[in-house]
């Protein structure tokens, strides 16, 4: 681009606007030479000179107040003037439908001024115009030198491509002026990067002496580039990196192609440590540089924010524990070290009861506050080469090392156990908590990180299942019992009540009376292959699945409908069903138990709810109401093994209870020597003065051979090989009905 030398006047150059301005007097001498030769319609002369009189000023009117005033509603107005003014001229030659193109002369001329953004409202204006001079030609108004049906086809004609110039020009435009302001944001985004980097560009010479710093060395090390140059670079690293700068430097000055960024740290000035990430280049041979370029970025935030990354990916972020990926490292660690020694290395898995107790009355944060509490204490008491790790809500890992006895995992539960027995405050205005924990403990010697931590997994369910605050060692029999319990869920999963899911039926003994009073429905499995389950091999797993709540709503149904088809014989027998923990826990418990009454019509007082006495006192508060709704239906409610638990009374008091029904295993004496134990004489006692039904249980009725069919269990039903219906039940009961059933059992209760 030629510039004007100093002294020179700038050339004169033509403008879009004055060439705006000019067009008009040329174009009027245009036309009255057209319509001298009669090229043009004979429009009056005076018609011409008052159009290019007006036009102008008009024009230039519009012109002026939309440069002084710039807005959207001016430019709108000056294109709609220009266009109108344009389609007054090009009709009035009486050769408009043809001249429709002089429209494209506006539309290039607002690109030229205004932009792109002008083609949309100038194609919609030179639209109307062309309308209106048509319509105008039409009627005869406007003169035309052309047949009318002419004039109309070659004005649509022409308009569709003013149109599609008009368009594609605007677009040409519009991708011009993209191009332009991404130049232009390109070239103001570098300058204000250079003007602004927080970057640190030093140039070193081959001894590694500063000649050159940037002024943002200031920000980085507290001194500034004046202080900096003359200086070697090592009066600002740290000793502890001198040896690997100074070799990446080595490798750029014998020819090796290095790319990889260099990592290391300087001091400040006030004795602060920054982690700098630096490109070196080897520009020596420049003539402009002559010495090595580092290019140099404060990334101690970043170096800072890994490290805490790395610690969270290991680390628990409530208690600061160990996590799972941690306890596992460890532990295999451990266990390799035990491989060469012989020594052991014990998992102790933690789980605290009743915590989501906890959780629920008293709020999350209280339960953090506790957590928190708790991680201190196995802390303080383990010894300093244990771990301590969290895996997750409530559950605690510790492992140890390096172990001589099998005594010592259970001497650190104890201390684990003790050290909750503390209270812990959890929130001002509450009362202190005490809470225990249940400990499974598995013992290795060989590498098997994984394996250690499944097999304390599994003695610690075995502790749950025991009670609380209680501590278990792993055996390898529990791996085959976990095993077949996943075994019984996976085929359970497939298992349909009615058919593989049937009842049997235990008679119900009173105490009192010495004779059997009602019957207790007892679910059994007829598992793939044929073999049947009683209830006690199967039914933790449809705990564990959560399908014990569907098959119990299914097993409320059935047993309402045999014990009503019991009482249309004229049989009157109480019907006892078990009630789950997860049932127990089920908002529709209530409505379950309403469901099955009403559709067997069997009146409420015969059918009893049996809650296993532990199930009763580990009942949230929630869980013992929806088991009073239940009973508020007018059925009763008993508790079932009674006598076997460890709170008793208190879960007596948790709930109105109607029978207490005596385990089975407490009357296995009964045969021996030695009579009744004290223990059943108390129970007996403990019901008349409560003024409570005491129940025991009787033979198992005979299960059925075959599971039965849907709609199976009709009163006629008498076949050895049928169903269990209610003529079965109708025998079991009239068998015994009236006379006294296991005599020392009368005995037993005075």
């Amino acid at each position: 681009m030629n510039q004007p030398g100093r002294g020179e006047r700038p050339r004169w150059r033509p403008t879009p606007r004055l060439f705006a301005y000019l067009i008009g007097p040329a174009a009027l001498v245009v036309i009255l030479a057209c319509r001298h030769f009669g090229l043009i319609a004979r429009e009056p002369l005076w018609a011409w000179l008052l159009v290019f009189a007006v036009i102008p000023l008009v024009g230039g009117a519009v012109d002026v107040w939309s440069r002084r005033r710039p807005s959207e509603v001016a430019l709108r107005l000056r294109i709609v003037v220009h266009v109108a003014c344009t389609a007054t001229v090009l009709y009035l030659t009486g050769w408009g439908s043809i001249l429709v193109v002089g429209f494209a002369v506006v539309a290039l001329e607002n690109f030229s001024l205004d932009g792109a953004r002008t083609w949309s409202v100038t194609a919609l204006a030179t639209l109307v115009a062309v309308a209106v001079g048509q319509v105008l030609v039409s009627q005869g108004i406007a003169p035309s030198l052309l047949a009318d049906r002419q004039a109309q086809a070659l004005a649509a004609m022409e308009t569709f491509v003013v149109l599609f110039v008009i368009r594609m020009s605007g677009a040409m435009v519009e991708e011009t002026e993209r191009a332009e302001a991404a130049v232009a944001a390109s070239e103001e985004r570098f300058r204000s990067l250079v003007q602004h980097s927080s970057d640190t560009t030093v140039v070193l010479d081959a001894d590694a002496v500063v000649t050159y710093a940037s002024p943002s060395v200031a920000s980085l090390l507290g001194v500034t580039a004046d202080e900096v140059v003359g200086r070697p670079s090592s009066d600002f690293l740290l000793p502890e990196d001198l040896d690997s700068v100074q070799s990446a430097l080595d490798q750029r000055s014998t020819g090796h192609v290095v790319t990889d960024t260099l990592h290391f740290r300087m001091a400040r000035a006030d004795g602060a440590t920054r982690w700098v990430e630096a490109v070196v280049a080897d520009l020596r041979e420049n003539p402009a540089v002559q010495g090595y370029v580092a290019n140099l970025r404060d990334v101690t935030e970043r170096h800072e924010a890994e490290d805490r990354l790395a610690h969270e990916a290991l680390h628990d972020p409530l208690t600061g524990l160990p996590n799972r990926a941690l306890i596992l490292d460890r532990a295999d660690r451990l266990l390799a070290s035990a491989g060469r020694d012989g020594r052991r290395v014990a998992a102790l898995f933690v789980d605290l009861d009743d915590f989501k107790a906890i959780n629920d009355s008293l709020g999350h944060e209280a339960g953090d506050v506790l957590l928190r509490s708790v991680a201190q204490r196995f802390a303080q008491v383990v010894r300093g080469q244990d771990t301590v790790g969290r895996l997750g809500g409530d559950e605690f890992v510790v492992l140890a090392g390096g172990l001589d006895s099998g005594q010592e995992p259970f001497e650190l539960a104890e201390r684990l156990h003790a050290t909750l027995r503390n209270p812990v405050v959890v929130d001002e205005g509450t009362a202190a908590l005490t809470v225990t924990a249940s400990i499974g403990v598995a013992v290795g010697t060989r590498p098997g990180a994984a394996e250690l931590l499944r097999d304390a997994d599994t003695a610690l369910y075995r502790a749950k299942a025991l009670g609380k605050d209680r501590t278990v060692r792993f055996q390898p029999r529990m791996h085959a019992e976990a095993t077949e319990l996943l075994r019984l869920e996976t085929d359970l999963a497939s298992a349909t009540p009615g058919e593989d899911l049937f009842l049997g039926y235990l008679p119900v003994l009173s105490v009192d009376t010495a004779t059997t009073c009602g019957v207790e429905a007892l679910l059994h499995w007829r598992r793939p292959g044929g073999e049947v389950l009683p209830p006690a091999r199967f039914v933790p797993a449809l705990e564990r699945s959560g399908r014990i709540v569907e098959v119990g709503r299914w097993t409320l149904t059935e047993a309402c409908r045999q014990a009503s088809e019991l009482q249309a014989r004229g049989i009157t027998a109480s019907m006892s069903v078990n009630v789950s923990a997860r049932q127990l826990a089920s908002p529709t418990l209530a409505e379950d138990v309403r469901d099955a009454l009403a559709g067997s019509e069997l009146p409420p007082e015969l059918l009893v709810l049996e809650v296993a006495e532990a199930t009763l006192a580990r009942a949230d508060p929630e869980h013992v109401r929806n088991l009073a709704a239940a009973k508020a239906l007018g059925v009763r409610v008993a508790v079932d093994d009674f006598g076997t638990g460890f709170s008793s009374l208190a879960a007596l008091n948790r709930v109105v209870v109607d029978a207490l029904k005596v385990d089975q295993a407490l009357f296995a004496a009964l045969a021996g020597p030695q009579g009744a134990p004290a223990v059943v004489e108390a129970i007996v006692g403990l019901g008349r003065a409560l003024g409570l039904d005491v129940l025991a249980e009787g033979d198992v009725a005979r299960a059925p051979r075959r599971a039965p069919e849907p709609g199976a269990g009709r009163a006629d039903s008498t076949e050895d090989d049928g169903p269990a219906g209610s003529a079965e039940l109708e025998a079991l009961l009239a068998g015994a009905r009236g006379r006294p059933v296991q005599p020392r059992l009368l005995d037993a209760a005075g």
